[in-house]
């Protein structure tokens, strides 16, 4: 983010150049109480040296925005340990040579089409222990976003790469980040008996939620009236950019979580949802944007958010819809 032409916290709203702020581009993260209760889960699980944890939970939950999260502040309590985020494609078949060459691509390698799949296989080796002992590291992580897409073989060839780098003295820490048919996976591998899989990657299953609580809407909707600044030290948080003149007169966002949380608790038992409350990031998120877009001092300019303007932008957001047709669990 860039500071350099903003004086810090200035009292002179910031001019920045047409939808290049967080809020127009999506590019910015919340840490929720969901996202910081899974970074006590991973931090526990990379201090005890676990091989891999499975991180599940249905779509839209924010699941990826929160590994982003993950791998930005993971380096506070880990100094610059080596962090990688794969995204695990689809595929009908594995195919070792494609397996490697994306993993390659995804550490940032930069020869990840060359040579055959021995060849990527023994130049990813390399690249992950160089990259280890540069770091003085005898750790790597992996979150592998996506990963109910992982075939059985594609499990296998990932624990070639942990014992591997183990025999180097490196330790691989994998998390498995995806859907809840993750758990359908290990079921399976139970059934089938497939105990080096599940020791490995699967041991300790945690479920991701969205927003359930009061609580937990109360604290998204702080961070968007405190922590979530930009340009970054200018002390413009997202909801004073947006309403600044309110903002000097105690305008928060947190203010309305009790009405807001009601509001989408009246318009779920209005479309006659009956499944148990939650809220995925990605509608909440969309809800406030549209507030603070639609709202704000670049639209209407009001100086208060009314019942009907949150109902408008929940709707807006797909959120009723998506709950409506969501698979039951």
């Amino acid at each position: 983010m860039q500071t350099s032409l903003f004086n810090h916290q200035s009292s002179q709203r910031p001019f920045l150049p047409q939808d290049t702020h967080p809020i127009e581009t999506g590019k910015y993260n919340i840490p929720t109480n969901e996202i910081n209760k899974l970074y006590e889960k991973v931090k526990n699980s990379i201090q005890n040296r676990l091989p891999g944890t499975v991180v599940h939970g249905r779509p839209r939950l924010g699941k990826t925005r929160a590994i982003s999260y993950l791998v930005n502040t993971l380096p506070a309590d880990f100094g610059n340990m080596p962090i990688y985020t794969l995204l695990c494609r689809e595929h009908s078949k594995p195919n070792e040579d494609v397996f490697f060459t994306e993993i390659l691509k995804d550490v940032g390698h930069g020869l990840f089409a060359s040579g055959k799949a021995t060849a990527k296989r023994d130049r990813l080796m390399k690249f992950l222990l160089e990259r280890a002992d540069a770091a003085g590291q005898s750790r790597t992580v992996f979150f592998i976003d996506d990963a109910q897409r992982l075939h059985e073989l594609q499990y296998n060839w990932l624990m070639d790469i942990c014992n591997e780098l183990d025999r180097h003295g490196v330790n691989l820490t994998v998390f498995l980040v995806g859907q809840n048919e993750l758990l359908n996976q290990r079921s399976v591998f139970f059934e089938e008996e497939k105990y080096q899989i599940i020791g490995r990657f699967m041991v300790e299953p945690y479920k991701f939620y969205g927003v359930r609580t009061l609580e937990d809407l109360y604290e998204c909707l702080l961070c968007y009236d405190e922590d979530s600044i930009f340009p970054a030290d200018s002390g413009w948080s997202f909801t004073r950019y947006y309403f600044p003149k309110p903002f000097e007169q105690d305008f928060r966002l947190h203010k309305y979580a009790a009405e807001l949380h009601d509001v989408f608790i009246t318009l779920r038992q209005e479309a006659g949802i009956g499944k148990p409350f939650e809220i995925p990031m990605q509608y909440l998120t969309r809800t406030v944007e549209y507030v603070l877009r639609r709202y704000g001092c670049e639209g209407e300019d009001v100086n208060d958010i009314t019942r009907n303007q949150w109902k408008t932008a929940i709707k807006g957001s797909g959120y009723i819809e998506a709950e409506i047709y969501r698979a039951p669990e």
